[in-house]
């Protein structure tokens, strides 16, 4: 689709402004990896699905746009520029996310919805892709559930990532408000080393929230109290552990 190639171009420009070559190489080495023999059979396994409706996972299919739409989620959040970071993805979905992290030298690690909560096409995307993209053993079954915690504590990561949230039962007639997000945000602080970071990007649902789109008003003013909120972006970081006084 003309729009699709339109979107890539722009994505690839972005990417190019950062001038990073640890990001360019890291690009590549996904890419390459994108190109296989694999991948191309799901894409033509999925091109029905994909043409009865371009937004299903069948669209992950087709690597070049995901890829640099990745890296540029990547470049944003200033992972091309640290040393190795310790990196959760919640709700991995293909893995292009996880797979950039990873060619960077950070210990990434992916978790979604265990496969009976997928249909075919989700399934056969989500694990052909992950398989090769060489990350599908970083990626865990864990069902995201309103005032459940996460499974985490004892094994804390720099920077927890969440792009495209569903989790939040968006769209459905009990999606989360302030309590739920309350209380991930909050768990999920515990689950990050002392100056690490939350970054949550939400679905907008303009049906449900008007002009706000992305929440409630609650549930922003909420979202400001504890981080920065840009959009449906909002990042919450872990205090670092203060210098004892002298």
């Amino acid at each position: 689709m003309w729009s699709a190639h339109v979107e890539t171009t722009k994505l690839a420009l972005k990417v190019c402004r950062y001038k990073s070559l640890r990001l360019n190489s890291a690009v590549s080495r996904v890419w390459s990896a994108s190109r296989s023999a694999a991948i191309e059979q799901l894409r033509r396994r999925v091109a029905p699905a994909y043409q009865k409706s371009p937004t299903s996972a069948a669209k992950y299919a087709q690597p070049p746009r995901w890829v640099l739409r990745d890296a540029v989620r990547i470049a944003d959040l200033g992972l091309h520029r640290v040393p190795p970071l310790r990196v959760l993805d919640i709700g991995c979905g293909p893995g292009y996310f996880l797979a950039l992290g990873s060619a960077l030298g950070h210990q990434c690690f992916g978790v979604d919805l265990p496969d009976q909560f997928f249909d075919e096409v989700e399934r056969d995307v989500y694990a052909t892709l992950t398989e090769a993209l060489h990350c599908s053993q970083q990626v865990s079954p864990l069902l995201i559930e309103r005032f459940q915690p996460l499974p985490f504590r004892d094994r804390p990561f720099d920077c927890i990532t969440a792009f495209w949230i569903c989790f939040n039962r968006h769209r459905q007639p009990d999606e989360w408000g302030t309590a739920e997000w309350r209380y991930f945000v909050e768990d999920a602080l515990a689950c990050l080393r002392p100056g690490g970071r939350i970054v949550l990007e939400l679905n907008e649902n303009p049906e449900l929230y008007g002009s706000l789109r992305f929440y409630d008003s609650a549930t922003r003013d909420y979202f400001r109290s504890v981080g920065t909120v840009n959009q449906g972006r909002v990042i919450v970081a872990r205090p670092a552990i203060l210098a004892a006084s002298m």
